[in-house]
């Protein structure tokens, strides 16, 4: 089983254990004061996702939202959100997904993201082109901010970044067509995939959020880089703007100024 197969095995695993969590008792614990929460579901598929991929690469490394698992100096390592978009899933509302990525050679090699109430899988090879339940992905031709629904959003119940967001917000509502806020950020960059959004905005997201979505934009002819324009190509926390490519340098001009979460300084002085 290549890679990617294994990485699609997974997923569904880990949804398969999401779709058998809803209406039970979810456990809801929270992780910080009152937005960020976990659930039974969350630790349930990424139990799944884990052993499906330790089985067919015992040598790589598992590095998810609900934990690390695999040899701690391993050259290839899979990056999981089990559950993106938990206050979703706990409400019943139908937006959320399984996402995971291979990173190897300080590359993303491969991004699966999976919406199991919409039995919607996209994919993604390095150089392989984006797919969408195998039929190829492309970005909108959405040309000019003035005309494009962007996403913007925030789980936080820190002040400061209460504030970043607000100001995010403001900032888009200002020049652009429309501005939504799905709570899913893997979803939302795969929607920029296929067309169905033309941008999305976030600060300080983990690698766990983006990666596999990241790559899904970028083989679809989209965009991704941090609030400062430069491309994110680490695995660290980031301040990140994604969109079709067209709009992306009308849309960096808007957001100058703003502030960068994960480096304390004005994006674009």
């Amino acid at each position: 089983m290549t890679a990617l197969d294994t990485a699609v095995t997974a997923a569904r695993a880990g949804a398969a254990e999401l779709l058998a969590a809803r209406g039970g008792d979810l456990q809801i614990a929270y992780k910080d004061a009152r937005a960020n929460l976990v659930t039974v579901a969350d630790t349930r598929s990424q139990a799944a996702i884990t052993r499906v991929i330790l089985q067919a690469f015992p040598e790589h490394a598992v590095d998810g939202e609900e934990g690390r698992a695999g040899p701690p100096d391993a050259a290839n390592v899979w990056y999981v959100d089990p559950l993106d978009g938990t206050t979703n899933f706990s409400r019943g509302m139908p937006f959320y997904c399984v996402s995971i990525a291979l990173r190897s050679s300080g590359e993303t090699a491969l991004g699966v993201v999976y919406d199991p109430i919409h039995d919607e899988l996209f994919t993604a090879g390095k150089d392989k082109g984006a797919f969408l339940n195998g039929r190829p992905c492309l970005v909108s031709g959405t040309a000019s901010v003035d005309r494009a629904v962007v996403v913007a959003q925030a789980q936080t119940s820190a002040a400061g970044e209460i504030r970043a967001y607000a100001e995010l917000v403001e900032r888009l509502m200002l020049v652009c067509g429309g501005v939504r806020s799905f709570g899913s950020p893997a979803l939302a960059l795969c929607a920029i995939a296929c067309g169905r959004l033309d941008a999305y905005c976030e600060h300080a997201m983990d690698a766990w959020d983006i990666l596999a979505g990241q790559l899904i934009l970028a083989e679809a002819g989209g965009t991704l880089t941090t609030f400062s324009g430069a491309p994110h190509t680490s695995v660290k926390r980031a301040d990140v703007v994604a969109s079709n490519g067209m709009i992306h340098a009308e849309l960096m001009t808007a957001l100058k100024g703003l502030l960068c979460l994960t480096s304390t300084r004005p994006c674009c002085p």
